[in-house]
């Protein structure tokens, strides 16, 4: 069996996983909730800059929570 992972559904799972809210990534990105969601379900797209801050945000070391260790 063989599954395929979208980008966007890679960065999905690691938002979910660091438990961060749509709610608070639409304020760094500059974007809604709605809209954030449409672009994680690849419904519409992101400009670059905005796609490069909702990247960055959730690889971004310093939102890995420290207390699940």
């Amino acid at each position: 069996m063989e599954f395929n992972m979208s980008i966007r559904q890679g960065y999905q799972i690691l938002r979910k996983q660091q438990k961060i809210k749509l709610k608070d990534l639409s304020v760094i990105v500059g974007v809604s909730v709605p809209m954030l969601s449409m672009y994680e379900n690849e419904i519409v797209n992101l400009h670059k800059e905005k796609e490069k801050k909702y990247r960055e945000f959730i690889i971004s070391p310093s939102n890995v929570k420290r207390d699940r260790l």
